[in-house]
């Protein structure tokens, strides 16, 4: 006799083999680093309906302690604790004081019920452990698009910028107005407060980079910029990478660097990681009117008093926009965007090994260590990402279930226990 345990077994073998979530492509989404997973929400989808808005609210993950490939990667679904609107081109943090949240801070926020864009709300903290949304009120937080955010070891964020568009014709056409202060929110008083400088201001930005170096300062790295700050297709100029806008957070100080080395492209919507030892890798992007930049990935050197950029020999991917990149291991990971080359949405994975300074196609997950913290999982559930796939499932059990119902009524002398076979799901 076949024992209800051993279907339970089998059942759970199909559920293992398909239980791969198929995430939609996107771009101007958020990935964020957290317990050993790389969680994705939020973006922008493709549609043939230019001067439509296509998000969703799902949040999704890799599993960085498993080995995957740039193809084969297993997606996994959090059945609870959706984003509570649709956002893009935003920015999200998690905690230097509680590693078990996330601020989700600006960006283009579009309600779910009424789909239209919503305002009413510009921060909300995601607790990972009980998977929960919660809006978060702060006095003189600013509606800010298309920004980057840092936070420091005292649990300050730093947004510099952004544009706040008054008039939405399509994805790629807005007007409204771009800014060049700085904000700052201290997460433990969540006390919202603008920065008085007036010494060597940059000029309002957005669609920029920014990372935090060990010593306090902000790097900043590309974005559009505009000297009236008014936020039209005619006026926007890129942001120079030779000279490179500086942000002094233990001062709260601007400055400027003429950098050397090699010539890179200004470009938007590129992304930029910190290696452990002191590299910015720069990649993707596109130029004024969406044209091509040279070259699609580049180093920047911090640790010389002047800055100096480099381009790594390897062969690259495709030129990305909109993407988003994290820094992992030895790994950057990058994400989903554009591909200008083809003008279709990415659905792959690109691995760039930061000390090899290559382009790679296996993760190896890096190896463990007694002060690694114990991964959280019980919030955490995998999502059946083909829908047909669960009703089979659902079937199998309900057949399984019956056919062991009716096995105990069988005298002994007939123990086999056969169930019916179904095909794959497509």
């Amino acid at each position: 006799m076949v024992s209800f345990s051993l279907i339970i077994f089998c059942v759970t073998l199909l559920i293992n083999s398909i239980s791969c979530y198929l995430a939609d492509t996107r771009l101007g989404h958020n990935s964020v680093l957290i317990h050993d997973r790389l969680l994705v929400f939020g973006g922008w989808k493709n549609s043939t309906n230019s001067t439509r808005i296509y998000t969703s609210s799902e949040i999704f993950y890799l599993d960085l302690t498993k080995q995957f490939d740039s193809v084969n990667q297993q997606w996994n679904l959090i059945l609870e604790g959706n984003l509570p609107v649709y956002e893009y081109f935003s920015t999200a943090l998690v905690s230097t004081l509680d590693d078990d949240i996330i601020y989700l801070i600006g960006g283009y926020m579009i309600n779910i019920t009424t789909g239209v864009l919503d305002t009413s709300n510009l921060i909300y903290t995601y607790n990972y452990s009980s998977t929960t949304w919660t809006p978060l009120k702060v006095n003189n937080a600013i509606t800010r698009e298309e920004i980057s955010g840092v936070i420091d070891d005292k649990g300050i964020i730093y947004i510099h910028g952004g544009n706040n568009f008054t008039n939405y014709t399509t994805f790629w056409e807005y007007q409204g107005k771009l800014y060049n202060d700085m904000q700052i929110l201290n997460v433990s008083s969540t006390v919202w407060t603008k920065l008085n400088i007036f010494h060597n201001i940059p000029l309002p930005c957005s669609a920029y980079t920014a990372n935090l170096l060990t010593n306090g300062i902000i790097v900043y790295l590309g974005g559009f910029e505009s000297e009236t700050g008014n936020y039209t297709t005619s006026n926007l100029t890129l942001s120079s990478m030779k000279i490179l806008k500086l942000f002094d957070t233990k001062k709260s100080e601007w400055s400027q660097m003429n950098v050397t080395g090699d010539t890179i492209d200004p470009r938007v919507y590129h992304s930029s990681v910190l290696t452990p030892d002191g590299n910015i890798i720069l990649f993707g992007g596109v130029g004024k009117g969406y044209q091509p930049v040279n070259p699609k990935i580049a180093l920047l050197n911090t640790n010389k008093d002047i800055y100096e950029w480099s381009i790594p020999s390897s062969s690259s991917p495709p030129l990305l926009f909109g993407h988003s990149a994290n820094l992992y291991g030895n790994y950057m990971i990058v994400l989903f965007g554009c591909n200008l080359e083809t003008r279709t949405m990415n659905s792959e994975i690109y691995l760039f090994d930061v000390y090899q300074r290559i382009w790679v196609t296996t993760y190896t997950p890096p190896p463990t260590t007694a002060t690694s913290k114990p991964k959280r999982s019980s919030p955490l559930a995998l999502g059946l990402g083909l829908g047909i796939g669960g009703f089979v499932l659902i079937g199998l059990v309900i057949v399984g279930i019956i056919f062991y119902k009716k096995n105990k009524t069988k005298s002994p002398t007939n123990p086999t226990l056969k169930i019916a076979g179904s095909s794959e799901p497509n």
